[in-house]
Order: structure tokens, then sequence, then C-alpha cells
């Protein structure tokens, strides 16, 4: 596998050593929103990033009969994040809940007492501030096992969300954000973006607008990005959203005078994400104020014998559970397409 940088298409390399690796797992109610998203199981679709922690864990998942997968059979990218680990294993594995309806088993699982948030489609609003500065403390406390960390997201429904609290801080979106679908819902994401503006005024403070219309996981990744990187690298694992996250990041520091280190700030994607013709996650890294290291790897599912992990190739899931940043991790270690194809395909039951 190649790496190559996600703003200029140049060939790249990873990051040398061992890497932690934490997920961020988070409900939003925006994800109940018929047919917004396909991550997971029609019906249980918040269940998804409970089913995406156990898996990552421990290979298995318990709270339910079988790991997650959209209503075509396309199963989690979290297949992939666990097929690197088996090959060339994390320092530490941890799981951040964010605002889970069902507590994951079987992990090391980090409890910020954070709820589920409402869908930006509602009036309800939840506390953004607070769920920034919760990440804010962790960054600062956060023990590192390997040499640097991966940070990655699990929240269905989360693109719509990003979306959202990136035109409320005054960004350019339109056509910039992915979505699970290889044919996004344009109609039904964009009327949900508009319900969420409209309850915005021009006297709210950025974490007022941000609490109508993000989620928990871009808070808290934004606040514990900006703290922990003034203590070691952290490389985002995902797509858009991931994005997002450090539009917001650099949006309060500004406004805060809240101080980091923009060299210690990387992030990792997949060939879907950064080849998706329905999204440019590049023009979204380029309304930071610095420049962020970003990449992506040349995997791809072409010698797959599982006709269903072919449609990732098609335009189908992209990105989630840090599967690029995973690629990336296992491209320093030397892993091929093939071992990391076929350790997928093991998982899946299929030798």
């Amino acid at each position: 596998m190649k790496l190559y940088n996600l703003l200029d298409n140049t060939q790249s390399t990873m990051l040398e050593g061992e890497a932690d690796f934490l997920l961020a797992a988070s409900v939003t109610f925006t994800c109940k929103i018929e047919h917004i998203t396909q991550a997971g199981i029609p019906g249980k679709i918040p269940l998804t990033p409970t089913l995406d922690a156990e898996f990552l864990s421990t290979g298995k998942v318990f709270s339910l009969e079988d790991i997650a997968e959209t209503a075509s059979g396309i199963p989690t990218p979290g297949l992939l994040t666990r097929a690197v680990h088996l090959l060339s294993p994390f320092s530490y594995i941890g799981i951040l809940d964010l605002g889970l309806e069902v507590k994951p088993q079987e992990c090391e699982l980090y409890d910020f007492d954070i709820k589920a948030s409402a869908s930006i489609a509602d009036f309800d609003s939840f506390d953004a501030k607070s769920v920034f500065d919760k990440g804010r403390a962790f960054g600062r406390t956060y023990r590192l096992r390997g040499d640097y960390l991966i940070l990655a997201e699990s929240t269905p429904a989360g693109t719509t969300t990003a979306e959202a609290s990136i035109k409320a801080l005054g960004f350019k979106t339109d056509t910039l954000f992915a979505s699970s679908f290889k044919n996004p819902p344009l109609q039904i994401k964009k009327a949900t973006i508009q319900a969420s503006l409209a309850k915005l005024n021009s006297s709210m403070s950025s974490f007022e607008k941000l609490g109508h219309t993000s989620d928990n996981m871009l808070m808290f990744v934004a606040g514990f990005t900006l703290e922990a990187s003034r203590r070691f690298r952290v490389v985002l694992g995902g797509g858009t959203q991931m994005a997002a996250a450090l539009l917001i990041a650099d949006t309060i520091a500004q406004k805060q005078q809240i101080h980091f280190d923009y060299r210690n700030i990387y992030l990792a994607t997949t060939s879907w994400i950064a080849k998706d013709g329905s999204s440019n996650i590049s023009k979204l890294l380029n309304q930071l104020s610095f420049r962020v290291k970003a990449q992506y790897s040349d995997f791809s599912y072409k010698d797959a014998q599982v006709s269903v992990l072919k449609l990732y190739d098609e335009g189908e899931a992209k990105e989630g559970v840090g599967a690029g940043a995973a690629l990336a991790f296992g491209a320093s270690k030397n892993l091929t397409q093939k071992e990391i194809t076929d350790k997928v395909q093991e998982l899946m039951g299929i030798s």
C-alpha cells in the first residue's frame, strides 16, 4: 500500500512507531431521521457505535447477534481497523463513551457522563461548551502508551451534524461533506440542516449555535485535540466529520486564544473519501487557519472474494471507526493490501 498527501496527492509517509487507538463513540438522535444514514442496521442505528466499540476491542459483538451492517449488507469499516490491529497491534485500544444508548461490553471504556445528543432538527439543544471542556480536560490528562495517538469516531448521521455545525460557524459547506450512501439523501440532509439553522440568531455565541447544530463527538474531539496537541502527536482517523471537528477547534481556539500545536495534528482517511465525487474534504481542510498534515492510503477491495466488500470501491460506506488511519498505520508496518483483505474476510468467517 502507498500513502498520499490528501491536499496535493504527492506520495507520503505515516508516522513511525507505535500508536494508541481511541474510538469516540457517540449517538446523535439525528440518526433516527428516516433514510438519513445507512451506518448500521435499519431501526437500530443508535446501536452502531456500541457494536463498533465491541468489535474493535474484541473481534466479537455482545449487544447483538452480529456486527453492524447496512440494509444492503455492507459491513462496518471497523473490520479494516480490527484486521490491521490483529496483523500489527495498536499499543492500546480505548473507547470513549460520548453519549451511547447502550454501554458496550468487554471494552476499556471511559465514561464522561455525557448523554446522547438530540436530533438537530428538534428544538432541544445540548451543552456544547461542557462537552468541549470535557474533551480539553481529557486531552490534558490522557496517558499515551505508544508514540502517538489515533483518535477515531463512530457517530451515525455525523456528517449531517458536521455540515450543520460548520455552516453555523460561517464556513463554506455546499457539496463538501460525505455520506455513507453512494447516492447521498441530499434533500433529507438539507431539510435537517435547515431546521437546525432556523433555530439560530445573531446574538448567540459559537457554543450556543453548536449546541443546536453539532454533536458530542465533534465537540469533545475538538477540545481534546487542542489540548493533546500540546503534549503529543494526534492523528484524527476519519473523513469530513474529523475535518469539521478541526474547523470547530480552530474557530474556538482563535476566539478564546487557546494555544495549541498544529504541528502535532494529522488527519488520515481512506481513498474512498479522498476520491469521493460527492464531497471534497480537501476544500474543507483548506479553510483551516493552518495547513494540516492529511493523507490517505490507496487500499482497495478489488481483490476481495466477498462481493459486498467491493461496494466500498463503488462509493458505499467509505470511512468510519478510523479505517483510514488504521490503513495508514498498517502501511507504516509494511502490511499489504492482500494481507489486510484476507484478514477482513477471515473476520467475516470466509477463509
